[in-house]
């Protein structure tokens, strides 16, 4: 061994006396160290380790093979043997080895031409690595590629694997298709919009409210599945949908007040409208943690609509019941979804369960039960009617 190495190695051992015998250089670093190969002195004026370099540390110490090369080519000698001898964890090793498919994964790759098919066969590139940059970057890189008025709208994304559609009329379709709508809102995917939309499709009514909290969560998921099948790189969508989901759209900021579903559904709005305009003007969309930011000075603007809630009035109970209530739900009769397929439950449809309905060929129907319980509740389980217990 020379005397830089030998002098290098005690140095080694002065300055880092936390390590234990198992870390001390072994039998295979002296027959390392005795090869063809020099042992380079340490790193002077900044000087890099260069590539030759780092592959005889490499040979020397196995364990640096996980790590790249931005970690290694400026570390000193004495770090480079402490992490080349060192029992390396398996944590560690995942760690500098996602690092360096991160480093592979940045440089650039030539995608040859190819057949690309939206209903059928796709595109190799379809199943690249997806973008690991910024999320707000790739909207102001698809802004400069996509015309201002977004994609041209169809309806022919397959929906029944996940789950959702049920929401999506025509006119949702052809307003998500485009980032920088100011017509949609969130209320367009609300039950009783969907059933004035089937009933008069060229009737422009405004949507129409949400009755509970649920029915907002399952539009706010329709709507960011939706957008995902249309534009896999817009995650402005995704963004609030897991802000919402986090703030629990809002119960624990306006638990014991009124109007809270309103709130909540105009604050959606307010950031639908708001990434519109970012869209139309080439800025970024909102990020989460300015809508962290938002949501406190937003209940503040609306503050008029936040109130405690009143407590009930006791009722006499000799007082007589109103005949107009009667029998139940009185003027307030429930009514069955229009998705819910009636032939079935009258036991006279011959399609499978997730057919088109004959008024809109876009519009699924499903083979649930359609009774109307005590609660006012529509039962949905999969079965008929005439099957109800």
């Amino acid at each position: 061994m020379d005397s830089s190495s030998e002098s290098e190695g005690a140095m080694a051992s002065g300055s880092s006396s936390s390590e234990t015998d198992d870390d001390k250089p072994g039998p295979t670093d002296a027959v390392a160290d005795q090869g063809k190969y020099k042992i380079p002195k340490d790193t002077t004026q900044g000087r890099a380790w260069n590539a030759e370099e780092l592959a005889g540390f490499r040979r020397m110490w196995p364990n640096l093979a996980f790590s790249p090369d931005s970690f290694l080519i400026n570390a000193t000698r004495n770090e480079l043997a402490n992490m080349g001898r060192s029992r390396t964890k398996e944590s560690r090793v995942l760690t500098t080895r996602h690092v360096q498919n991160y480093e592979i994964a940045s440089r650039p790759v030539r995608v040859e031409g190819g057949v690309d098919e939206c209903a059928g066969q796709v595109h190799p590139s379809r199943f690249l690595r997806g973008y690991v940059g910024d999320p707000q970057d790739l909207w102001l890189q698809a802004r400069a590629s996509i015309d201002l008025s977004g994609l041209a709208p169809i309806t022919n994304y397959e929906q029944s694997t996940l789950g959702v559609g049920d929401l999506l009329t025509a006119r949702v379709w052809e307003e998500i298709h485009n980032p920088g709508s100011r017509l949609l809102s969130i209320q367009m995917l609300s039950p009783k919009s969907v059933d004035a939309a089937l009933l008069a499709p060229d009737k422009a009514d405004a949507p129409k409210a949400f009755d509970s909290l649920n029915e907002l969560k399952m539009a706010v998921a329709t709507l960011d599945t939706a957008i995902q099948r249309i534009m896999p790189w817009n995650l402005s969508f995704r963004t609030m949908s897991l802000f919402l989901l986090q703030n629990d759209f809002g119960v624990a900021d306006l638990t014991g007040k009124t109007g809270r579903l309103s709130v909540t559904t105009g604050f959606v709005n307010e950031i639908i409208l708001s990434n519109a305009r970012s869209w139309v003007e080439k800025r970024k969309y909102l990020s989460h943690q300015e809508l962290s930011n938002k949501w406190p000075s937003f209940l503040a603007r609306n503050s008029v609509l936040i109130r405690a809630e009143e407590k009930p009035k006791k009722t006499n109970s000799r007082q007589k019941p109103n005949k107009s209530t009667q029998g139940g739900f009185g003027k307030n009769k429930p009514r069955i979804p229009r998705w819910i397929c009636l032939k079935f439950n009258n036991g006279s449809c011959k399609d499978k369960d997730r057919h088109e309905s004959l008024w809109d060929p876009n519009f699924s129907l499903r083979h649930v039960c359609s009774k109307i319980g005590t609660d006012g509740m529509c039962c949905k389980q999969n079965h008929p009617e005439n099957e109800h217990k």
